[in-house]
């Protein structure tokens, strides 16, 4: 029976074709979530269930080797597998006691107390340091939110001249984490801003115009091409949407190669 399913789909869907499963079923007069289930599970990919984890538990409990538990379920199941799974299923996993409303009232007392005073990470490492130790993993990212929602802090995005650190960050000139840094903010939130500005500032679309001034630019320029400068001289495309457009142009063997040029 597997043989004939494994034959009809080699035959009538050869990879990369997708197999049609329904057809597969009405040809084998088998349920189709069987069909699939059993295709999978000649080409190794097994999914692990409860059902599956307690069924495996059973047979090693009467004594099978790893390799005897993998060869019921699926001739390309291997034993590194069913041991992996079983270790996993076996082992209890760390459940976190939920942040309460107390503590979070703390973090934002703290974050009111710190902000203007210290640096974003020194306020996350102070605050860290007064909470429960079993939650600062949980703790850094509730802090960081409460950082992000200070008004000292979102008076501080504002300031920033986006237009100018932006096209610095897109060229290599700094990185989102050394700005954030230098302005004493938050690195992820940093870069949430100028990703939401280019979104505004900058259509995705290219018109035909647009796409004639790139080409004109790339082909009349001797030395290696400044999408900064092209950027302002354009003034509708971020320089990281040039470089973008500049490689599909280049795939679509519009624009010469690199080392052509």
């Amino acid at each position: 029976m597997v043989y004939r399913m494994t034959g009809f789909i080699k035959e009538r869907y050869p990879a990369p074709t997708l197999v049609n499963y329904r057809a597969v079923s009405n040809f084998m007069w088998v349920v189709m979530d069987d069909c699939i289930r059993i295709y999978d599970m000649l080409q190794g990919k097994f999914k692990w269930t409860k059902a599956e984890y307690k069924w495996a538990t059973v047979l090693r409990a009467q004594g099978l080797s790893f390799n005897e538990v993998a060869r019921h379920p699926s001739p390309t199941l291997s034993r590194q597998s069913v041991s992996r799974a079983l270790r996993e299923y076996s082992t209890p996993k760390p459940v976190r006691e939920p942040i309460c409303v107390d503590e979070l009232d703390q973090i934002s007392r703290l974050v009111d107390e710190y902000a203007g005073k210290y640096t974003v990470v020194e306020i996350i490492d102070k605050i860290r340091t007064q909470l429960n130790f079993s939650h600062r993993r949980n703790y850094r990212s509730k802090i960081a939110w409460r950082i992000a929602a200070h008004l000292h802090y979102q008076a501080k995005l504002r300031d920033i001249n986006y237009n100018d650190l932006g096209p610095r960050i897109a060229t290599g000139q700094t990185t989102t984490r050394v700005a954030a840094q230098a302005l004493d903010v938050l690195p992820c939130i940093l870069a949430r801003r100028i990703m939401q500005l280019n979104y505004k500032l900058y259509s995705p679309k290219w018109t035909d115009d647009e796409i004639r001034k790139l080409v004109h630019y790339m082909q009349s320029c001797d030395l290696k091409p400044d999408m900064v400068y092209f950027n302002k001289v354009l003034g509708t495309k971020s320089s990281t949407q040039c470089s973008v457009k500049i490689f599909n142009l280049r795939r679509k063997d519009v624009l010469p190669h690199a080392s052509k040029m």
